[in-house]
């Protein structure tokens, strides 16, 4: 029996979304759950995505960028309509992504996947159970805005770590966060959330090759998702005897890239159990990118720092000789942002006769180039 005729026994139809000519196929039973005829059929995008319902379909690309960044299948369930807008029936999907690369021109997107009539869901209910509402959505836009924002304030390591502590996920927040940097062929503890002192010891200092789930993460660039206890002692034992007493249910490990390179791994553990449903994980995989971004800024603005302090003492004027008779002090405050770095200078010169000259100067710009000595 062909596999044609396997699917279409079990009301199985297959599709095929090529991104590079904007066009949808479907074979004869997924164009008949989309209320086509049943025959094999091309859409364009504009009319294939007039079959579902546009909530669903503005879901669908958010679950494919998803799916792309974390090498897994994307999965949805989507509500097929008819020409007067009113639901036929409900469907799951499951999808391939495959990036195509030519010689010439940017890459492109395909998507091979299967479509199957499922039982109508109850309303709110997710894939694996979690609730998907409209307020539930509204909730997620305005938090990871708000994230977003806290973020882009922080100025430093510290101020990240602290944001990054602060957030409450809307419906399944962590009890516990850890940031774990890459210090050559070892992992190291940037900071940590949610652990007493000490917790934190048997994660200190770890080599890449570990078998530890962020270990695993800054290998390969890809999230771990442990939904239960058992999943994690399953795939992680010798880590296993380390986690097991800080008595979480859920886990999940999120590559930090930024630039294209990979800083370190964010770790969020629950307290209770987490499906890590499409939704939830676009969540924590946007989290974890700012989070990125932020310790990129933080980490440049910190070196900067440092190489201001380090010229500022260097180019800092010092008084001569005490002077008889008269007291001399002196406070150098460069002025406006950047690495608050100058290039005015003072100088107080004894002569002879129990008098001084006092001296002063400005350098041309500011900032670096004219602590270069440009006067």
């Amino acid at each position: 029996m062909r596999t044609e005729d396997v699917l279409s026994a079990i009301a199985t139809g297959l599709w095929r979304w090529d991104n590079a000519s904007g066009t949808v196929t479907f074979d004869a039973e997924a164009a008949r759950l989309l209320g086509l005829p049943a025959e094999p059929v091309v859409l364009t995008l504009a009319a294939a995505r007039a079959r579902f319902h546009p909530v669903d379909w503005i879901e669908i690309n958010s679950i494919v960028h998803l799916a792309i960044a974390e090498h897994t299948l994307a999965e949805a369930r989507l509500r097929i309509m008819d020409e007067n807008g009113r639901v036929l029936r409900t469907v799951r999907s499951r999808a391939r992504t495959v990036v195509r690369r030519e010689p010439e021109g940017p890459p492109y997107v395909e998507l091979y996947g299967t479509i199957q009539e499922v039982a109508e869901v109850r309303p709110g209910t997710a894939v694996e159970g979690s609730p998907v509402t409209g307020d539930w959505r509204r909730s997620r836009e305005a938090f990871l805005l708000d994230a977003g924002r806290a973020l882009a304030e922080a100025r430093s390591t510290a101020e990240v770590l602290r944001v990054a502590a602060s957030l409450s996920m809307p419906g399944f927040s962590p009890d516990g966060l850890a940031v774990f940097g890459v210090s050559g062929e070892r992992l190291t503890i940037i900071g940590h959330h949610g652990h007493d002192p000490g917790d934190a010891a048997p994660f200190e200092d770890m080599r890449v090759d570990t078998d530890y789930p962020a270990a695993e993460v800054v290998r390969n660039g890809r999230a771990v998702y442990l939904s239960s206890p058992e999943a994690y002692k399953s795939r992680y034992p010798a880590a296993w005897q380390y986690v097991r007493r800080f008595e979480r249910r859920s886990w999940a490990y999120l590559p930090l890239v930024a630039s294209g390179r990979t800083l370190g791994c964010w770790m969020a553990g629950f307290k209770h159990r987490v499906a890590f449903s499409p939704d939830e994980r676009s969540v924590l995989t946007t989290v974890a990118r700012m989070l990125a971004q932020a310790l990129a800024r933080a980490s440049l603005a910190e070196t900067e720092r440092e190489l201001s302090l380090g010229l500022q003492r260097t180019m800092m004027p010092t008084l001569g000789p005490e002077i008889p008779g008269m007291a001399v002090a002196a406070r150098y405050v460069p002025t406006g942002g950047g690495l608050q770095i100058g290039g005015d200078w003072y100088d107080m010169i004894p002569l002879p006769g129990a008098t001084a000259q006092s001296d002063g100067g400005a350098g041309r710009g500011s900032g670096g180039r004219a602590g270069g000595g440009r006067f």
